[in-house]
């Protein structure tokens, strides 16, 4: 079993992918009540985590706006154009007023 070195350094930077919420939340505001293909990820550990980590930040983007509206985001496995099955996340707004 190998141990190692000991080097003296920071750790690098984590590897993330920044999504800006704001466009989908403004496209999902502007038809009210309507459900929207946001994202289809390849049905792998990988893609079930951003496809997890989408969901979540969908239905967080009141958070954006405060006070306008619900958010709401669902996952479904579906064949995709390639015919191999994906993971696509569906969103729509609902208007509280």
């Amino acid at each position: 079993m190998s141990i190692g070195i000991l080097s003296w350094e920071d750790p690098a930077p984590r590897a993330t992918t920044k999504i800006d919420y704001a466009p989908i939340a403004a496209s999902l505001r502007d038809r009210p009540d309507q459900w929207a293909v946001v994202a289809e990820n390849p049905l792998t550990t990988e893609g079930r985590r951003e496809t997890s980590r989408m969901v979540n930040a969908i239905k967080r983007c009141g958070a954006i706006a405060p006070g306008t509206g619900t958010y709401k985001a669902v996952t479904r496995t579906v064949t995709g154009n390639d015919g191999e099955k994906v993971l696509r996340v569906y969103a729509t707004y609902t208007s509280n007023s």
